[in-house]
């Protein structure tokens, strides 16, 4: 009796466990697939209570179609024979809609192994089954998408860089079919002398240690010719972090590149000839000059060696020759400036002060309708320059705005102090910026990149040497600045130097700066000269930074890729590594675009970095790195 108790509570624990189960329909059915037992679950899903559905055939619930091809008897047949039939399908609900179903039916026996009915289970997947057709549809589109793409070959490769997947775009770019190359490694595509170097392995590490590889180079097509290519190497990875491999993305661009490589054939050409132009001039206005002092030198000792002139006259005839020295040694003076060979006594100079004597100096040589206007402010620093030469240029540049401005106007000079970060000309530091304007008719914008080109000049023939400019242009570079020029036909011109604030204030003001900025933070040195590394580490200490080194580019980038903490990049330009130190920095900006970074070089022709990243010239002092420093961060 106790038995039979447990085992109807047992019984009714089941059928109350069923009767729960809301997410699966879960009905018992007799021999003859009619419905014996009906779960909330199947309520449901199907739709019918379960008065609407008991003694009812489960062939209810199939499409019209699906009972006319047997299929519930089916089902049934083959749950008898196996003991279980499972599969997926359209069902119908109560209201005539449609569902995609998960059934399965299992043949129940009893003690005897006689069949005494079925079990069936269903399960609602018609949501899912639309996500995986949305998945299949994209990836679908996705496939016919990149297969389309002429443009680009765009191929697959697993992680050891052989090729799985190949595009439309690489078989017309590269030659090869999709047969032809799957399951080649990718080097195929690189010149011999590549794959001797290891280029293709280096551009997969490079690609797994920043997260992209891309660069340009020359690749070899199915029947030897080579192309240009643009190349962008991604690796993809599983949403655990896992390598799958990589996804590769290459561009011909020979015909662009051939196309810049020809327009800088015509630049350097025409760069040539223009080069030529001024050479001649040059020449041609020595020779003119020279030929004019020389013949007042020749004729004048000539007649002086006579000994039957008179004394008064020799006297005049050797001061003659004297001036004509002099006016020899004047144009070698500015010869000698613009090629910045001149020998300069700087020295620091307030220019409040200097700038005074120098319009009393001016005053009488301006005609009376030219309005002189000096403005200084009271803070201006002080500059390291040579007084004579600033006097010079300062005269050439103003008795240049006078002759512009014939019929009177305004000649104004002032000063400011700036801070300049690599603009004009790649300067970076303390500078006080001189503008010398005049009201006058202006500059043709046509002629403006040759006004500093000795000899060149735009008045008449005997009304100027056209050294003048030339002159204030070697000045300004042999002073460590530089000039601009803003002019527009009618409305004047602007000349402005650029001079370099004295070094002493500077060591003052470092000092003061040096003290404030201690303790900053963390720079990471990218340098390969241990030397140069080891002084770059000591004078950033002395100004209270913590260091970081690398030695080469992909130490520098591993070093940020795993996060250590860094505040700032200071990175030598010239570096090991697969890239330069401005590849770096691109890269670095890329990836961290709020790390600071600044450049270094000894070499001047990698001076246009700085119109890109701060840049510090080698080679550099504490001041010099402690002005730098400061701007940067």
């Amino acid at each position: 009796m106790d038995t039979d108790a447990t085992n109807q509570a047992r019984q009714r624990s089941y059928e109350l466990l069923i009767q729960a189960v809301g997410d699966y329909a879960i009905y018992m059915l007799d021999l003859d697939g009619n419905v014996v037992s009906w779960n909330a679950g199947a309520a449901n899903i199907k739709g019918y209570s379960e008065q609407e559905i008991i003694g009812k055939s489960f062939s209810c619930f199939y499409a019209p179609e699906d009972r006319a091809a047997g299929r519930p008897e089916a089902a049934l047949h083959a749950a008898r024979t196996a003991g279980r039939y499972s599969e997926e399908g359209w069902r119908v609900r109560k209201d005539g809609s449609r569902f995609w179903a998960s059934t399965v039916i299992d043949a129940i026996r009893n003690e005897a192994g006689d069949l005494i009915g079925f079990a069936k289970i269903t399960h609602d997947l018609t949501e899912r089954r639309a996500a995986l057709q949305a998945i299949e549809e994209s990836e679908r589109d996705l496939r016919l998408l990149i297969e389309s793409v002429t443009d680009y070959a765009i191929y697959m490769l697993d992680s050891n860089g052989i090729i799985t997947r190949w595009n439309n775009g690489a078989q017309r770019i590269k030659g090869y079919t999709a047969n032809e190359v799957i399951g080649k490694h990718f080097s195929t595509f690189y010149t011999p002398e590549e794959r001797d170097l290891g280029v293709p392995e280096q551009a997969l590490q490079r690609a797994l240690a920043e997260g992209r590889y891309d660069a340009e180079g020359w690749r070899v097509r199915k029947d030897g010719s080579p192309f240009r290519a643009s190349v962008v190497i991604d690796p993809i990875r599983s949403a655990d972090g896992r390598l799958i491999g990589f996804a590769k993305i290459t561009k011909d661009i020979t015909e662009r590149y051939e196309s810049e490589k020809r327009l800088q054939e015509t630049r350097e050409q025409l760069f040539q000839a223009q080069k030529m132009e001024a050479l001649g001039r040059l020449t041609g206005g020595l020779a003119h000059d020279f030929n004019n002092l020389l013949t007042a030198i020749l004729g004048g000792a000539s007649l002086a060696l006579n000994s039957k002139i008179e004394e008064p006259r020799i006297s005049r005839i050797l001061g003659n020759i004297r001036d004509a020295a002099e006016r020899g040694a004047s144009l070698t003076r500015k010869l000698l400036a613009f090629a910045r060979r001149q020998s300069l006594e700087p020295k620091p100079l307030s220019l409040s002060k200097e700038l005074s004597s120098i319009v009393q100096l001016l005053r009488p040589s301006i005609r009376s309708s030219i309005e002189i206007i000096l403005d200084l402010p009271d803070d201006l620093r002080t500059v390291e320059i040579d007084s004579t030469q600033l006097e010079l240029a300062l005269l050439n540049l103003a008795f240049n705005a006078r002759d512009a401005m014939p019929d009177g106007g305004t000649l104004r000079i002032a000063g400011k102090n700036v801070t300049l970060a690599g603009k004009p000309d790649g300067l970076h530091g303390e500078f006080v910026a001189l503008s010398i304007c005049d009201t006058g008719s202006g500059i043709p914008l046509e002629i403006q990149d040759r006004i500093f080109e000795p000899f060149f000049t735009t008045k008449q023939f005997g009304q100027g040497t056209g050294l003048g400019l030339s002159q204030v242009y070697g000045f300004a570079k042999q002073s460590r600045g530089t000039i601009t020029l803003e002019s527009v036909v009618g409305s004047g011109t602007t000349f402005t130097l650029f001079l370099p604030v004295s070094a002493a204030e500077l060591r003052n003001q470092s000092s003061a700066e040096e003290k404030r900025n201690a303790g900053r933070g963390r720079v990471l040195i990218v340098e390969d000269d241990p030397i140069v590394t080891e002084l770059a580490a000591d004078l950033l200490a002395e100004l209270k930074y913590e260091t970081l080194t690398a030695g080469n580019a992909l130490d520098a980038l591993a070093i940020l890729t795993r996060g250590e903490a860094v505040d700032a990049v200071f990175s030598d330009i010239i570096i090991p590594g697969g890239m330069n130190g401005v590849e770096l920095a691109r890269r670095i900006r890329n990836r961290f675009p709020e790390l600071p970074i600044l450049l270094t070089t000894g070499y001047s022709d990698n001076a246009a970095a700085g119109l890109e990243f701060p840049l510090l010239r080698k080679p550099y002092q504490l001041s010099d790195l402690a002005r730098a420093m400061q701007a940067l961060l």
